[in-house]
């Protein structure tokens, strides 16, 4: 499925990289924040956790994409394979676990994927997972600007009620980040309602988003 490499994720026969998210998530988190410190020059874990879950963002997304096609990839975390593109990371799944969509798999792709790998970076980190979860709605956002399927138009509406995010959840975070607005106002003018950090990046100024942008 090349459409996913739009979201930076590769889908092969045997995937593997030098991490999987699994592992990312549990014995070697540290690792992996060196290697991001080391790779973009973020000044402290904080800034390197959401620089991580910027490009985590890509890989709920490409399961937000599927799922507008009535697919998902349904494989465990540790069959999330991370790979080093040209300083940045990228993710490769096995071919194998991609299936037709069934009812539950949105709330799924909250809870299984995005939900674990938010709370450990957050926590182990020490950032705010209001970041995190923006972080990953600003490709959501960015995607389903793209689709004009009944079935992406359903997934949206879904997506802002605070049932499918319950109980690990209280509320919808991508309600919350719409600011008041619809969701067509908010991709026409999308406007973030946290920083993410990136500015703190050696010469790195703020992105076009950012709601310290004066």
């Amino acid at each position: 499925m090349e459409e996913l490499e739009l979201f930076q994720v590769k889908v092969r026969h045997e995937a593997n990289g030098f991490m999987n998210m699994k592992e990312a998530t549990e014995s070697r988190y540290t690792d992996l924040i060196k290697e991001i410190v080391h790779a973009s020059g973020a000044p402290n874990e904080a800034v390197a956790s959401s620089i991580f879950m910027r490009r985590f963002g890509f890989f709920i997304t490409a399961q937000l994409y599927l799922l507008a096609h009535n697919k998902i990839w349904d494989g465990p975390l540790d069959e999330v394979h991370l790979e080093n593109t040209e300083g940045n990371v990228s993710f490769a799944v096995d071919e194998r676990f991609i299936r037709e969509r069934v009812d539950g798999d949105l709330e799924r792709v909250l809870k299984d994927y995005a939900f674990p790998v938010v709370e450990t970076f957050r926590t182990a980190g020490h950032i705010s997972k209001i970041i995190l979860w923006e972080n990953i709605w600003g490709y959501a956002i960015w995607m389903y600007g793209m689709q004009s399927s009944e079935q992406a138009e359903r997934d949206i509406e879904t997506l802002m009620e605070a049932e499918i995010w319950q109980p690990e959840m209280r509320k919808s975070y991508f309600r919350q980040f719409l600011g008041g607005h619809s969701f067509e106002e908010a991709k026409t003018d999308y406007k973030r309602i946290t920083c993410c950090l990136y500015k703190e990046l050696p010469e790195t100024d703020k992105c076009p988003y950012c709601p310290l942008r004066k």
